[in-house]
């Protein structure tokens, strides 16, 4: 048995307290329910008896009432004094006490449980533990709309996650159709979206789990699916597109300006409405929850066509909130309350005060300095409900951004609860391909799963020793560490970090004449990065997971590391391109060309294990792009004759 100082727990529980003794579970014992006609709490209890099991490789029976002939092993007890989702374990000499006056206060209590079992065994130490959560919704957002849609399969084993982490709340991010709207189907015909019959099973799935699977469908911003469509065309905002305005994007990254595609309602046409109603009776009656995250958020277009001279007198902050009231209208009616992303209501203040009191702002950011502690006292001020939503940094950098991510679920933690925060969301988004592999988010998922339940004892949370011992089963205790180290890459690149992505990243989706982002690294930089990269590819020799998808993770880490050390080989073409052309080697090209071709290769393959084959093309396509441009490239240079290394 190990040493009873190194039992670790995640989420650290609110009280701890060890004492002297052990408890060894009798091979011949049972677990005790109360004797009450109530089964609410039998999930809770098979749970435990699977995981006695699994891991003790015991057989206990459940026995309903105490009497003499039966020895318990654990026995559950209700206290209705106990706060909700609370609950209390005590480890005594002669048995272990599961004490709650709810359900999912009982089925939390087996989650810390089975970590003692796994780390104990049959002997387990006497303790006392006291818990609740700080935050009452704790939930993960996943971005199943660009590109990227789970596996039924993948989802099941994501929210099996979910449930040892202690979450209670799902929601499966929809702009476009990653769903099978049924009055659309000339939207989703030729992808391979979640069905309604398959939001069904997910749906009972997360309940036998007490997570709430919330519907979460944009209404009025990130439309251009919809609103690029010849029959739904006439509903935007500006049905031509239109150019962002200069504030808005990175310019090193667009440096003639970014053309946007329709994506925004033009909220005067009453057909808008009329389309929003059809979507959501098309996709709420498959869900039980009655929340329903509508979006709304970055809607960039918004007052500058066809409403501009609404806009203009009545103000864009009305104008977006009218919209908003009318959304809310169309939930309450459906029964749902509603939640929206608070990014644009934050920047007129004035009228978050206006906005109805059953309504949930989502404030969402996910760099470590977004303000958190200035936005949610605007909400708390106005007396208007609301989540933190920081996010898992994973998007847009291929394999995690580390400290941004532990940075920004810390704030979001400690500014949510001082401010009364309801809610604590981690986002897991996928712009611009969805690059990253799954279990880059892991870290994000466990270190943001602790904090919302608990933030004073979790701030300093073992992220990768929970990784090792629950997540990979890592015998060489070494795939968590990797994990974390491969997301710091991008802090070797230049000076200035980047809001939300890295920069070896956006070399990888910038048009290979535009040098702006790789004239930011000096050779010195791709060096220092190179060597970095290197380092962790050399360490995957040592690892040594033993989860049920081991081999997967491993390829899928090879992967992440093979889009880095391209887009370092990528940035040193740049940067000759920029100087020195003509002293480039075509030799050079060719091989950046089977290199890109071998990780598309592997890339596809990989994607397929995990998620759906729809999206995968559009996934693939900037990256084929970039081999049209080597070819392009090589087809312009003068041959030379190969050196003798060549």
């Amino acid at each position: 048995m190990p040493e009873i100082c190194n039992l670790q727990l995640l989420p650290g529980p609110q009280t701890l307290t060890m004492s002297e003794g052990l408890f060894r579970i009798p091979l011949k014992s049972s677990i005790i329910l109360p004797a009450t006609q109530n089964r609410d709490i039998l999930p809770a209890a098979r749970r435990l008896q699977e995981a006695i099991g699994r891991i003790l490789q015991l057989s206990l029976s459940l026995s309903v009432g105490i009497r003499s002939s039966v020895r318990p092993a654990a026995s559950f007890c209700c206290n209705p004094l106990l706060p909700a989702q609370g609950y209390e374990i005590t480890i005594a000499a002669d048995g272990i006490t599961i004490t709650y006056s709810t359900p999912e206060g009982a089925y939390y209590a087996v989650a810390t449980l089975q970590q003692i079992l796994e780390q104990c065994g049959r002997e387990v130490p006497c303790l006392f533990i006291r818990d609740q959560p700080d935050f009452a919704a704790r939930g993960l957002m996943l971005d199943i709309s660009r590109n990227k849609i789970p596996k039924l399969e993948t989802l099941y084993k994501l929210i099996d996650l979910m449930s040892d982490l202690k979450f209670n709340q799902l929601q499966l991010y929809i702009e476009g159709s990653p769903f099978a709207y049924e009055s659309f189907p000339q939207a989703w015909e030729l992808e391979t979206p979640v069905t309604g019959d398959e939001i069904l099973l997910l749906d009972a799935y997360c309940r036998e789990r007490y997570i709430e699977l919330v519907p979460n469908q944009n209404s009025f911003g990130h439309m251009e699916h919809w609103l690029t469509r010849p029959e739904f065309n006439h509903l935007a905002e500006i049905p031509e597109g239109f150019m962002l305005p200069d504030h808005m994007y990175d310019h090193d990254l667009y440096p003639d300006g970014l053309f946007m595609q329709p994506g925004t309602f033009h909220t005067g046409n009453p057909e808008v409405l009329e389309l929003l109603e059809t979507m959501y009776d098309d996709l709420l009656p498959y869900f039980t929850s009655a929340q329903f995250n509508v979006g709304c958020d970055e809607t960039y277009e918004l007052g500058l066509g066809k409403s501009k001279a609404l806009a203009d007198s009545a103000g864009k902050g009305r104008l977006y909130l009218s919209f908003l009231l009318e959304i809310h209208k169309l939930v309450t009616a459906r029964g749902k309350k509603m939640q929206f992303w608070g990014d644009i209501i934050i920047q007129h203040p004035e009228l978050i005060p206006l906005l109805p009191k059953d309504i949930i702002a989502m404030e969402w950011g996910y760099s470590a300095e977004h303000p958190f502690e200035a936005d949610t006292l605007k909400f708390r001020e106005a007396q208007i409900p609301f989540y933190v939503c920081p996010g898992t940094s994973s998007w847009n950098s291929v394999t995690g951004r580390t400290d941004n991510m532990l940075a920004n679920l810390r704030s979001a933690a400690v500014h949510g609860k001082e401010n009364g925060a309801i809610g604590y969301l981690i986002t897991d988004w996928g712009d611009f391909g969805h690059w990253q592999h799954l279990p880059v988010s892991y870290a994000g998922y466990v270190y943001g799963a602790a904090l919302a339940w608990n933030v004073r004892n979790n701030l300093e949370a073992d992220v990768a020793g929970y990784l090792n011992r629950s997540v990979f089963r890592d015998r060489s205790d070494k795939t968590g560490q990797l994990l974390l180290d491969l997301g710091n890459y991008y802090k070797m690149e230049s000076g200035a970090l980047r809001p939300n992505d890295s920069e070896l990243s956006m070399l990888l989706r910038s048009r290979l004449d535009n040098m702006g982002i790789a004239q930011k690294l000096s050779p010195d930089q791709l060096d220092q990065l190179e060597t970095y990269i290197l380092g962790i590819e050399n360490r995957l020799e040592e690892l040594s997971p033993g989860c049920s998808d081991a081999g997967l993770v491993l390829q899928e880490l090879a992967n992440g590391i093979h889009f880095l050390k391209h887009a370092v080989q990528l940035a040193r073409i740049k940067l000759q391109l920029a100087g020195e052309p003509d002293a480039l080697n075509p030799a050079v090209i060719r091989r950046m060309i089977k290199d890109l071709d071998l990780l598309i290769h592997e890339y596809r393959g990989l994607w397929t294990r995990r998620n759906r084959p729809g999206g995968l093309e559009q996934s693939v396509s900037r990256l084929l792009r970039l081999r049209g441009e080597y070819e392009a490239l090589l087809h312009s240079l003068p041959e030379r004759p190969a050196a003798p290394s060549e």
